[in-house]
């Protein structure tokens, strides 16, 4: 995640499960939700969704190709780009 610098990964334990922490991007929920579904086209977990203390989070699935991850980062990081 590294190739992200506004993001921070948080390293899953026994998952296949990534948080990520998207704070620094100094989005609010909706704009967050904008930036992964309709800027970057992935379909992420919010942390919302999870309760108080999770916002600003967003919850990618890795259990995938690692094809498929790599595409999602470089779609990721195309929309970060374009912020």
């Amino acid at each position: 995640m590294s190739q992200l610098p506004m993001t921070k990964s948080l390293r899953p334990q026994a998952s296949f499960l990534i948080w990520l922490d998207c704070h620094d991007l100094g989005l609010d929920h909706k704009q967050l939700d904008d930036l992964f579904v309709h800027q970057a086209h992935l379909a992420l977990n919010d942390g919302e969704m999870f309760g108080p203390g999770s916002e600003g989070y967003m919850r990618f699935n890795v259990g995938c190709s690692r094809k498929l991850v790599a595409q999602a980062m470089q779609q990721l990081r195309d929309a970060v780009k374009r912020l």
